[in-house]
């Protein structure tokens, strides 16, 4: 009896760390990075879809780390048919972040300039990086959007041409 608390309090905290943990997914096109568990689930929720018809939302999962995978997986796939680009070895990263301010500073280390952001797209490091307040399905197809364009191309076209079609994918999910 008397080590019975002890075990269960360490069955309790492991509990609480393990779902606090830091996740890395790799997906068919992109590795996610998440600070902890609780980002991962909010990233899933805001990114699900509802009624479009391809895919998001309908197997429904206990695993944050799988329905990620899923979504990223099929949204990347509707980007690249919307925009009818699927360059070869596409890969990239995906950031997570709780706030639109660790996005801005991640934005100014960067670039040093000071944005007002909830996410970006880098291509010096092929990296999105992502708020997930204010974060919507849309939003993070468009900065996919950057990857896949990014990527297509050997030479990045003109910014304007790269915001036109990161845009044209948002209005068209």
């Amino acid at each position: 009896m008397k080590y019975l608390l002890p075990l269960l309090l360490l069955v309790v905290l492991g509990l609480s760390v393990q779902q606090s943990a830091a996740a890395e997914i790799n997906t068919a096109f992109a590795l996610i990075k998440c600070p902890d568990q609780k980002l991962l689930k909010t990233f899933n929720q805001k990114v699900r879809s509802r009624g479009y018809g391809f895919g998001f939302g309908h197997k429904k999962s206990g695993n944050p780390q799988e329905t990620a995978r899923r979504q990223v997986n099929q949204l990347i796939g509707r980007i690249q048919e919307i925009l009818d680009m699927r360059p070869k070895n596409l890969h990239f990263t995906i950031q997570i972040l709780s706030s639109p301010q660790e996005v801005q500073a991640t934005f100014f280390k960067e670039y040093n300039r000071k944005v007002d952001y909830i996410a970006f797209y880098s291509p010096r490091s092929e990296t999105v990086y992502l708020s997930t307040k204010k974060l919507r399905r849309t939003v993070l197809a468009h900065e996919m959007a950057h990857a896949v364009i990014d990527r297509y191309f050997g030479k990045a076209p003109p910014v304007k041409i790269h915001e036109l079609l990161a845009q044209y994918v948002e209005k068209q999910l």
